[in-house]
């Protein structure tokens, strides 16, 4: 049981690190609601059967898809486009962190 604790420890440290991180979603509707904010499009919650749990944190920015800069778009334009890529085997999905947690 000591080796999990390890793997939680090591997990927390790397996530409370502030700035830009990656994750890759798999295919299909990953959960999450999306915020239109000044910053850019934001994770404003991930609903209860997400795949993005322990990945995604709410409060992240959402900067990229698939390397494409995501930045200037609204909250609905980023939607659509996940959509349009949920038949890709997996998406990357480039976040920004404002702080640590």
């Amino acid at each position: 049981s000591s080796s999990k604790e390890d793997d939680q420890s090591t997990l927390s440290t790397v996530r409370k690190r502030a700035g830009a991180y990656d994750v890759y979603a798999p295919s299909g509707p990953i959960g999450i609601v999306v915020d239109s904010t000044e910053r850019g499009p934001s994770v404003h919650s991930l609903k209860s059967n997400s795949p993005m749990h322990g990945l995604i944190m709410a409060g992240d920015l959402i900067v990229a898809l698939d390397d494409e800069d995501t930045r200037n778009m609204t909250a609905g334009e980023l939607t659509r486009l996940m959509a349009k890529k949920s038949r890709q085997r997996e998406r990357k999905i480039t976040l920004y962190s404002m702080e640590g947690y």
